[in-house]
């Protein structure tokens, strides 16, 4: 059998690993749509696990804070007992907010835009002559209200078409708006199921966290040299602590938004204070824009009671959401994920350009791990760089 001599070992390896990236480019290239398709198909069959992973993620945050809780208020320690009941209430408060959106605000929101669209003539004419009474200070903005023509709008047809398009929607006609979005699960009964696995594989996962770290661990010592390995945990221990530390820091600032909007909703006697406040809330779990169409929405609920009431919302929000873009968002969730505020709407946008609502939600997190690797190459090369130099 013929041998490298020991010389030529080296130049071997690195011949071997230069051949071998050649031809992997190179079948990359010439088969890049079949090997992208068998891609695609292996990501919808790991689909609900991945989705169940990240669940199982959420729920271990929860369990972590209720432990920490726990041990603070009633000086409880981590034991084994504690931890399974902290899992159920954690599994339990996830699925009680799922299902009070879904069962509760959801219906409410379908039913007030459909009141909206009813009431619409009447609403835009109240609207009309308050705001022809309201500019009577200023003599430009009033004739021009004054010259408006309500007439030319037809609201006969409004209320059916609104019940068009929400059937419209929820048949199927929209599927290349949202193709994207459920590309791999395409029929109900996969919907159905995926969720099902997702959520049993999260809860597999949860309760059995501990042995699922230490196989992770054991099979990435076994198949990884050593300096790699240690670089592979701690790229994946800045990743958790990022995630988790970006779901906290986002909680917060969802409590913070909804809190300020339901109190100055009630200071100034705004119908639904409570209500708007929430949705506001939720729809601020999407970064930067989720709170505007969350404030629009509430603005809806408002109308059906009193369009100027609505009126006022919206720029108490805008006020509001000023002091929240500005201050409140980059600081809590940029220092809580280690992130400067400045990179944090760059981030933002970038995310929405590339992964739409997705992208926008993760793209702080994966921004800040990318950056805190970026930063500690950077001290590691300059240290070497001045080493070098102060050796020379």
């Amino acid at each position: 059998m013929f041998r490298v001599p020991r010389q030529y070992k080296d130049k071997e390896v690195l011949y071997r690993r230069v051949i071998l990236f050649a031809v992997v480019l190179l079948m990359v290239v010439l088969y890049f749509e079949k090997i992208l398709q068998v891609l695609l198909y292996i990501l919808s069959i790991c689909m609900p696990f991945l989705f169940g992973g990240g669940l199982a993620f959420v729920f271990n945050i929860i369990a972590n804070n209720l432990m920490r809780a726990g041990n603070i208020l009633f000086k409880i320690e981590e034991r084994k007992i504690y931890r399974v009941i902290a899992n159920i209430l954690s599994i339990v408060i996830v699925l009680a907010l799922f299902l009070g959106f879904v069962f509760l605000l959801v219906p409410q929101i379908f039913a007030s835009l459909e009141t909206i669209i009813n009431n619409l003539p009447e609403t835009l004419n109240s609207f009309y002559h308050w705001a022809y009474r309201t500019s009577s200070s200023i003599p430009s903005l009033h004739n021009w209200i004054q010259g408006l023509d309500l007439n030319v709008l037809d609201f006969d047809n409004l209320s059916n078409w609104f019940n068009d398009f929400i059937n419209w929607i929820f048949s199927g006609g929209a599927n290349n708006i949202f193709g994207s979005v459920y590309q791999v699960i395409s029929t109900t009964f996969s919907i159905v199921l995926s969720t099902f696995v997702a959520l049993m594989f999260s809860i597999i996962v949860l309760f059995n966290k501990s042995t699922v770290v230490k196989e992770s661990k054991g099979l990435l010592r076994a198949y990884m040299p050593d300096d790699i390995y240690e670089k592979t945990l701690h790229v994946l221990r800045l990743i958790a602590r990022t995630f988790t530390q970006y779901i906290g820091g986002t909680c917060t600032e969802c409590i913070i938004l909804g809190t300020l909007v339901t109190v100055g909703a009630t200071l100034l006697n705004i119908p639904y204070a409570t209500l708007v406040g929430i949705i506001v809330g939720v729809g601020a779990l999407v970064p930067m824009f989720g709170a505007l169409i969350a404030a629009i929405i509430g603005a809806l609920f408002v109308a059906t009671e009193s369009v100027q009431s609505a009126v006022y919302f919206m720029i108490m929000f805008i006020c509001i959401q000023q002091v929240e873009g500005n201050f409140i968002y980059p600081n809590v969730v940029g220092r809580s994920v280690g992130f400067p505020p400045m990179y944090v709407i760059v981030a933002v946008t970038v995310g929405a350009s590339l992964g739409g609502i997705l992208g926008i939600i993760i793209s702080i997190p994966v921004c800040s791990c990318i950056y805190q690797l970026v930063k500690e190459d950077v001290v590691m090369r300059l240290k070497v760089k001045k080493h070098s130099t102060t050796s020379s």
